[in-house]
C-alpha cells in the first residue's frame, strides 16, 4: 500500500514538472543547478550574455517549469530581436501558471500582436484580467489592453474593403507628399511636400520638426482626371516649414500651419492667404484670437467659410492635442471652443476634416481604441451634437500611424498619405473607395459663371442660396474677379439667386434629393440683363424658377415667397420699372383650360406683389397657355420646363 502511494506521488511530481503544471522556484532546483544559475546571472551582468544564456538554457531543459529562468531567456531573446525564441519561453511560463504575472502576460500579448495573432493576444489578456496578481495600479492598464485587443481581434477578422491606389508620379516623388486637399470640383490639389534629406520619420503632418523642409505645393487636375505636375507655392513658402493646410471649396482661401516665423505667437501658428488673379496674397497670421503660445496646427475650413476647426495643445482641453473650433462673425473670429470629450481624449486628437454634408467629422487620434498608434475615426452629428466615435476599421487603420483623411463631396473616394510600403518613411498620397458604412451624406457643388448678356464680360455678383424648406438656412456667396463662384450644397430644395445692382436678377431651382444615386454638379453660365430705362421693351423674359403652385391650381405654395420677395425688391430699387407677369403651361389637357390656368397663375404673382405694396399701375399679367413652349412636351422633364412663370420689363 505504501509503495503504491509513493509511486503515485513520484509520478505526479514527474508529470507536473515535465508538462509544466506546477512552476518551480530557485529553491526547488538542486544545489548544482542553483549555483549554475547564480553563475549565469553573474556572466550576464559582466556582459558575457552568450555564456550566461547557455547555462540558463541547460537549467530550463532540466527543469521546464523554472519560470524565473525562462523569463531571463525571454528578456534576452527580445533584446536580440529573436521573437520566436522569446515566444517559446513566454508561452511556457503562462501555460504553467494559473495566475499570469502581469509583466509576462503583457509582453506575451504584445509579441502575439506583432505577428497579427490578435486572437492569441486577446486570450492572454483575458486570462491576465482575471489574475489575482494584478495590483490596483495595474488594473486600468490591463483593462485598456483588454479593450484594445478585443477591438483589434474583431477588426482584423472582419476587414473592411480596402484597395488603395497611389497618385501618379506627377504628384508622388522621391520626397514625401501628404496632407491632400482639393477644391469642390476637384480641379485643384494642394499638398505638403517634405524634403527627406536628413529627416527621421515624419509625424503625418506635424510641421514643427526641424529635421527637414516642408513646403506647400499645388497641382491642377485635367477634366479627364489626369494630374499635372505639382509646383511649389513660392508666394507662401519660406526657409521654415509650411504645411498642414485647408483649402476653401472655391479654392480661393488657404489656411495653413507655419512654424518659426517672426510674427508667430507660438511655435506653430495658423496663417491665411487669399487667391486673386491667380496669385496668392502674402500670408497673414490669424492673430491671438485663434493662435496661442502653444502648438496650433492642422486647420480645416468648413464649407460655409465661417467655421474653422484646428488642433491645439493649449490648456483647457481634454488632454494633449485637442480639436477646437471658431466661428467668423462681424467682429472677426470667435474665441476657440473645445468640441468636447466625445471627440477629444486625454491623449492626442488631430487633423479634423468636417465633410460638407455638415454632419460627418473625420479625424486621427491615439486616444480612442484603435489598431495602433494613430488611427482614423469618424463621428456624425445627431441633432447638432456628436454622439459617438467610429474607428474606420482594418486595414484602413494598421499598427502604424495613419495620417490625415480627405473625402470627396460625393463620399466615393478618400485620400490619405501612407508610408506602409516604404521602409524609408517616404510618404505618398493614395486614394481608396470608401466603404459604404463610412461614407458621408452625398454632397454636390454649384459652379456659376456670371456674364453680361450683351458684352459677354464677366461680372462680380452676389449669389444667394436659400433652403426653401427652411429659409433660415441661407448662404451669401460672391463671384471672384472672373465672375466665377464655387460652393457646395447638401440634400434639399434651394433657390439660387444671382444679383447685381443695375441688372435684372436671375434665379435657379436646385432640388437635390436625399439618398439620390446621383450627385452630379450644378453648373450654370448666367447671362444677366442690364436694366435700361431708355428702351421701350427693356428685357427678354426672365423665368422665375422658384415660383411653385399646387398641382392643377393657381394657389402659390409657401416656397414661392422668397422669389416673390426678390421680385418686390427689384421693383422697390427701380421705382420707374414696370413689369408684366407671364404664365405658361405644358400641353397636357385642353388648350382652353391651360390658357385659363396660366392666366390665373400669372395673376396670383401679380396679386402677391400688389399685396406687398407695389402700385397696380406698374404691373400687368397675361396667360400664354401652351403656346410658347421652351422644351419638348414628350417627357416630364420637358413639360416641367414649360410649366413656368416669367416676367418682362415693359414701358
Amino acid at each position: 500500500m505504501h509503495i503504491r502511494i509513493l509511486f503515485f506521488v513520484f509520478s505526479f511530481i514527474f508529470l507536473t514538472n515535465t508538462f509544466g503544471q506546477i512552476p518551480l522556484s530557485l529553491s526547488d532546483l538542486d544545489k548544482k543547478s542553483r549555483k549554475q544559475y547564480e553563475k549565469a546571472l553573474r556572466c550576464i551582468k559582466k556582459k558575457d550574455s552568450k555564456k550566461g544564456v547557455a547555462m540558463i538554457e541547460s537549467i530550463v531543459e532540466k527543469y521546464p517549469t523554472f519560470n524565473e529562468g525562462r523569463a531571463k531567456l525571454a528578456s534576452y531573446y527580445l533584446s536580440k530581436n529573436r521573437s520566436d525564441e522569446a515566444l517559446i519561453q513566454l508561452e511556457a511560463i503562462t501555460q504553467s501558471s494559473q495566475a499570469i504575472d502581469p509583466k509576462i502576460g503583457m509582453t506575451l500579448a504584445e509579441e502575439y500582436e506583432k505577428k497579427n495573432e490578435y486572437g492569441k493576444a486577446f486570450d492572454v489578456i483575458s486570462k491576465l484580467k482575471r489574475s489575482e496578481k494584478i495590483t490596483a495600479k495595474q488594473k486600468p492598464i490591463v483593462n485598456k489592453r483588454y479593450l484594445e485587443l478585443k477591438f483589434r481581434n474583431e477588426a482584423f477578422n472582419n476587414p473592411v474593403p480596402f484597395n488603395p491606389t497611389a497618385l501618379p508620379s506627377t504628384i508622388n516623388t522621391a520626397e514625401s507628399e501628404y496632407m491632400p486637399a482639393f477644391n469642390a470640383d476637384g480641379s485643384v490639389l494642394i499638398y505638403t511636400t517634405r524634403d527627406n534629406a536628413n529627416s527621421d520619420k515624419p509625424g503625418s503632418g506635424n510641421v514643427n520638426r526641424k529635421s527637414s523642409q516642408e513646403d506647400l505645393y499645388i497641382a491642377t487636375i485635367n477634366p479627364d482626371g489626369t494630374f499635372n505636375s505639382g509646383t511649389p507655392i513660392s508666394a507662401l513658402n519660406t526657409i521654415e516649414n509650411e504645411g498642414a493646410h485647408t483649402l476653401s471649396q472655391d479654392g480661393n482661401i488657404l489656411i495653413f500651419t507655419a512654424c518659426g516665423r517672426r510674427d508667430a505667437i507660438g511655435g506653430c501658428d495658423l496663417y491665411i492667404s487669399f487667391k486673386k488673379n491667380d496669385e496668392w496674397s502674402p500670408a497673414r497670421n490669424l492673430g491671438p484670437q485663434i493662435n496661442s503660445r502653444y502648438w496650433d496646427a492642422h486647420p480645416f475650413l468648413a464649407a460655409d467659410n465661417k467655421t474653422l476647426y484646428f488642433s491645439s495643445e493649449r490648456p483647457g482641453g481634454e488632454g494633449g492635442r485637442d480639436i477646437w473650433k471658431s466661428k467668423l462673425g462681424e467682429n472677426g473670429w470667435s474665441k476657440p471652443e473645445n468640441i468636447g470629450d466625445v471627440i477629444n481624449t486625454k491623449n492626442n486628437d488631430e487633423s479634423p476634416f468636417f465633410h460638407p454634408d455638415n454632419k460627418t467629422l473625420y479625424f486621427r487620434s491615439n486616444g480612442h481604441i484603435g489598431m495602433g498608434d494613430y488611427d482614423l475615426f469618424l463621428a456624425r452629428k445627431n441633432k447638432g451634437e456628436f454622439s459617438k466615435v467610429t474607428n474606420l476599421g482594418y486595414p484602413i487603420n494598421t499598427s502604424r500611424s495613419e495620417g490625415t483623411l480627405f473625402v470627396e463631396l460625393n463620399g466615393a473616394k478618400a485620400y490619405y498619405a501612407s508610408d506602409t510600403n516604404n521602409e524609408k518613411y517616404n510618404f505618398d498620397i493614395l486614394y481608396f473607395d470608401l466603404p459604404e458604412e463610412l461614407k458621408p451624406e452625398k454632397v454636390s457643388y454649384i459652379k456659376v459663371l456670371v456674364i453680361d448678356k450683351e458684352t459677354r464680360e464677366s461680372l462680380s455678383a452676389t449669389i444667394e442660396l436659400v433652403d426653401l424648406n427652411d429659409t433660415n438656412v441661407q448662404s451669401e456667396i460672391f463671384t471672384n474677379e472672373k465672375g466665377i463662384s464655387l460652393s457646395t450644397v447638401t440634400a434639399g430644395n434651394y433657390s439660387l439667386s444671382i444679383n447685381k445692382k443695375g441688372y435684372l436678377f436671375h434665379s435657379e431651382n436646385i432640388n437635390l434629393k436625399a439618398g439620390s444615386e446621383k450627385s452630379k454638379p450644378f453648373v450654370y453660365e448666367i447671362e444677366l440683363q442690364r436694366i435700361k430705362p431708355e428702351v421701350e421693351v427693356k428685357s427678354e423674359p426672365i423665368v422665375l424658377k422658384n415660383i411653385f403652385f399646387q398641382t392643377g391650381s393657381a394657389e402659390l405654395l409657401p416656397q414661392s415667397q422668397f422669389e416673390i420677395e426678390k421680385l418686390y425688391k427689384l421693383m422697390s430699387e427701380n421705382p420707374e420699372t414696370k413689369i408684366k407677369i407671364l404664365g405658361h403651361t405644358d400641353n397636357v389637357g385642353e388648350e382652353e383650360s391651360n390658357l385659363k390656368l396660366s392666366e390665373a397663375r400669372a395673376k396670383s404673382v401679380y396679386d402677391a406683389l400688389i399685396a406687398k405694396g407695389i402700385n397696380v399701375s406698374r404691373l400687368a399679367f397675361e396667360g400664354k397657355g401652351e403656346t410658347q413652349p421652351i422644351a419638348d412636351n414628350i417627357d416630364e422633364d420637358g413639360r416641367r420646363k414649360n410649366r413656368r412663370t416669367e416676367f418682362v420689363i415693359i414701358k
